[in-house]
């Protein structure tokens, strides 16, 4: 069954000014661990995905999922037991996984993860300027081996109308094509044209319902197996991820495995927004990414210097292509959790008029000649209950006159005519 939509009703103040200073606080992403898969390339790993729920307000310290990966050697595929497995090209292969990971990076070097926890006063690593990732050291480590791509359906920015803040909702087109990561084989090949750079690949995009333009579309399970998850393109967004391992109580050696204390984070870097549509609304916008530069995006094999130019020239033009609408107010407030989050504002205006005050206001249908109802006979009046008294009827007020003593006698009933004659003699 798909997803259902449920509104609850609670305050809409927002909750947390953090979001209105920060670009890319908040978000929706409804996508189910297969459509993720198919989002990645296909034959992409699973790795906690039972961690992952349907969100239509996604704040910090939520789990979005997460695509890492990219090209390794011919030999040195990692099996799903950690064994190595042969890749039957030349080339090599892409092993891509699909994490489940919590948003708001934690870096391995930390004593504690609260102290990167914007919610407990930590220092907010949620989103990282691309401006000064070389610079900083929390950053800089990331760079070259720990880049990743973050999904999306879409995210909330708050523009500033007077002294009010008006939400507003970001994502793809529906007739955007880019619905999955092209192999990296594909990616920054030479001779590729700007069209196919901007709107994907035909031969890599998933089985998919046909696009529609009506934007307030609500998640639904897609053909095929779980496909769960918007109608339209994910976005796809440039990210940096780490993993944190609690230290022994001696402090000697951190805990092996992937056990549950095991902790894997990510950021969204941002940049400028100048010269698209976002800048009327924040100064600050992801760092977005197509089909092909996500695929660049995350080929280890090329360094962040490499990279870097060509994906946030993608990012601009693709900035430029996104569908932004204003919502209502209650996702001001990351309590709210209902599919009405991401609905255009004018869709709910008017669906709550027409549950409320509207019905009292909504015209009739103007009759139709020759539609009408047949006429039926009213039914007959009931008597009034001090009609009866004891089962028998009550003397009318005008009585007629007084029947003949032979006339009441005959009228008696046969059963009391003896008695009525005894008593006359």
């Amino acid at each position: 069954a798909g997803l259902k939509c449920t509104h609850r009703v609670v305050p809409t103040h927002i909750e947390s000014q953090s979001f209105e200073v920060h670009m890319c606080g908040r978000g929706a992403s409804t996508m189910s661990a297969d459509r993720c898969r198919r989002v990645a390339g296909g034959g992409a790993r699973l790795r906690r995905m039972d961690r992952l729920r349907p969100r239509y307000n996604l704040g910090p310290q939520g789990y979005v999922p997460v695509v890492t990966g990219g090209p390794v050697g011919k030999h040195d595929v990692g099996g799903p037991a950690g064994e190595k497995l042969q890749c039957s090209t030349d080339a090599g292969c892409v092993e891509r996984e699909v994490h489940a990971m919590k948003w708001g990076l934690v870096p391995s070097f930390a004593k504690d993860p609260a102290e990167f926890d914007v919610f407990k006063g930590g220092a907010s690593t949620f989103n990282a300027r691309v401006e000064g990732l070389e610079s900083s050291g929390l950053w800089r480590r990331l760079l070259d081996k720990r880049r990743c791509v973050v999904l999306f359906d879409g995210f909330y920015e708050w523009k500033t109308v007077g002294k009010s803040k008006v939400p507003m909702f970001i994502r793809n087109h529906d007739a955007f094509l880019g619905h999955a990561i092209l192999p990296a084989a594909s990616s920054g090949a030479p001779g590729m044209s700007q069209d196919s750079k901007s709107t994907g690949s035909q031969e890599n995009k998933p089985v998919l319902p046909v696009e529609t333009t009506d934007v307030s579309q609500a998640t639904e399970n897609l053909p095929g197996s779980d496909m769960q998850g918007p109608r339209h393109a994910p976005l796809m967004m440039a990210g940096l991820f780490d993993t944190w391992k609690p230290k022994k109580e001696s402090g000697a050696a951190e805990v092996g495995g992937e056990g549950e204390d095991v902790l894997e984070t990510a950021t969204i870097l941002t940049m400028e927004s100048d010269g698209t549509p976002i800048f009327a609304i924040h100064d600050r916008t992801p760092v977005f990414l197509t089909p092909e530069t996500a695929a660049m995006w995350l080929d280890s094999s090329r360094t962040y210097k490499e990279v870097i130019s060509p994906v946030l020239r993608a990012a601009q033009a693709h900035a430029n292509t996104l569908l932004i609408y204003e919502v209502a107010p209650l996702v001001s407030n990351i309590r709210n959790e209902s599919c009405d989050c991401i609905l255009p504002k004018k869709d709910y205006d008017a669906r709550k008029f027409s549950t409320g005050l509207g019905k009292f206001f909504s015209k009739k249908a103007p009759a139709i000649p020759g539609s009408e109802a047949p006429e039926t006979l009213a039914p007959p009046p009931k008597r009034p209950p001090e009609a009866e008294v004891g089962g028998a009827p009550v003397a009318k007020k005008v009585r007629a006159a007084a029947p003949s003593e032979q006339d009441s006698k005959a009228s008696l009933s046969s059963e009391f005519r003896d008695l009525v004659i005894d008593l006359d003699h």
